[in-house]
């Protein structure tokens, strides 16, 4: 790992001396921030109000606005005291008229607070699609609870809510709020509105939009269902900024439009022209990126073209990626040299393990075997062959080393015999390995001996008549 690291620096260094120094500027991220008393972090569980009531009811609404054939989504948060139950099936059967509920969610119990739970309750409501233009109440309604520590029971009340049926709305779009100078920002307007709502479309391209100049207008209506839809995109860049420090944003936009049904009842009238109405988009905040702005950054071919030395080329350039190149091929050559020599270690300890390795050894000591030795040599000489027969056993199914030498006679012909060997070979290396046994810790039978030498040139002849080895 040392080695790797070394090299690694070696290299890095050798090519990063080709480029030259640059001073930056301390940008001061990542410095202390000083923070004040009104933002010192605080306990969150100070944030959260403490709950009188055992239930509450919240309601929420996505917009106070809607149009024909638009799904209105309430949202209810319902939260309630430890010990408390509430029956949740009450939110299905409850009545909203005018309003038909389309869809009910009930959400899974959540704990708030550590001492309280709550659940978020969606409907998904709607109006008639005839139903007239104005203000719409949702009723209060109540559900029941049971308070099981106090042994009470009661209901918790929602508020009543108003919403407006209009005949336009306006749904703003921005793909990004942070650009620099020179960007391109797309600006999207979409018009949801009644058929007999006609759009002012002229206006709309003849928008003052500053400090962001106007590259591109386009618009489009198309019908769905009882609505129109008039979708309106602007492309806009701003290239310089003001001279005075603030904050930018897309500034409201004014959608007029008028009611087609006046205008037809007008026409007959000499010098009378439909009201026109007007509905705001709320102002977008953009942040611009002014850093650009600030480099100065000369033309190339103002300040001509840069020149430098031979000897600046040779020491920046080509010195430091020859010496890298050395460097890599000295310490690489060495680390593959060690790969190899690792490599044929193991080939080694492999084929010192192979069956055929205990098959040569064993003919060895066969033929050095001197039946005529004394005894202390005779036994020494047994136990040599004994030990490599074990292995050349081991060695044709596989066994590990230490499995050979650990187990008795017994367990390696029933280990070799599971392994479905030939019958000839393991009778007869039963027969030899206690021969072997008993000459190693008893006494000496050179009869014995004779046969049971005789019985491991079989083995060794059969194993390799069937091809073994």
């Amino acid at each position: 790992m040392k080695r790797v690291l070394f090299i690694m620096f070696l290299c890095a260094f050798a090519f990063l001396i080709s480029f030259g120094t640059c001073n930056a500027q301390p940008s001061g991220y990542g410095g202390k921030q000083e923070y004040g008393d009104s933002v010192q972090p605080r306990d969150i569980d100070t944030l959260i109000p403490e709950m009188d009531p055992a239930a509450e009811l919240w309601l929420f609404v996505e917009n106070y606005r809607f149009v024909t054939g638009k799904m209105i989504h309430l949202t209810l948060q319902l939260i309630w005291k430890l010990g408390v139950s509430v029956d949740v099936e009450e939110f299905n059967t409850v009545d909203l008229s005018p309003f038909r509920i389309e869809k009910v969610t009930v959400g899974e119990r959540q704990i708030f607070n550590n001492d309280s739970d709550f659940s978020v309750i969606t409907y998904i409501l709607s109006l008639p699609d005839d139903a007239e233009m104005g203000i719409y109440t949702v009723p209060a309604f109540l559900i029941s609870y049971t308070d099981e520590a106090n042994k009470s029971s009661g209901q918790v009340q929602t508020s009543s809510m108003a919403l407006k049926k209009v005949p336009i709305l306006v749904e703003t779009e921005l793909d990004r709020d942070v650009i620099v100078i020179g960007d391109t920002l797309k600006y999207k307007l979409t018009i949801w509105h009644e058929k007999y709502v006609q759009i002012l479309e002229e206006n709309m391209k003849q928008l003052n939009l500053s400090p962001f100049d106007l590259r591109a207008f386009r618009i489009s209506e198309e019908a769905e269902g009882e609505l129109k839809k008039t979708t309106i995109e602007y492309e806009l860049s701003i290239y310089e900024l003001p001279d005075k420090a603030e904050n930018f944003e897309i500034p409201s936009m004014p959608v007029l439009y008028f009611d087609k049904r006046e205008g037809d009842v007008m026409e007959w009238e000499e010098g009378n022209t439909p009201a026109t109405l007007r509905i705001s988009t709320p102002a977008i905040p953009v942040l611009i990126n002014s850093l650009l702005k600030k480099i100065d950054v000369p033309l190339e071919k103002a300040k001509g073209p840069l020149v430098y030395s031979k000897k600046d080329v040779w020491l920046r350039s080509h010195l430091p990626v020859i010496m890298g190149v050395i460097i890599l091929i000295s310490l690489g050559a060495n680390e593959i040299k060690k790969l190899i020599y690792r490599m044929s270690a193991i080939i080694r300890e492999r084929m010192a393990m192979s069956p055929l390795a205990h098959a040569e050894r064993l003919e060895k000591l066969i033929v050095d075997f001197n039946s005529e030795a004394g005894d202390d040599e005779l036994r020494q000489s047994i136990v040599n062959i004994d030990c490599i027969l074990r292995g050349f056993l081991g060695a044709l199914k596989e066994m590990r080393r230490d499995v050979v030498r650990s187990v008795t006679t017994a367990k390696l012909i029933d280990i070799i015999r599971d392994k479905k060997m030939a019958e000839d070979i393991v009778g007869a290396a039963d027969n030899v390995l206690k021969s072997f046994d008993g000459v190693i810790f008893g006494d000496i039978n050179r009869d014995a001996i004779k046969e049971a030498m005789d019985g491991v040139q079989e083995i060794l002849k059969e194993a390799k008549r069937r091809g073994y080895y």
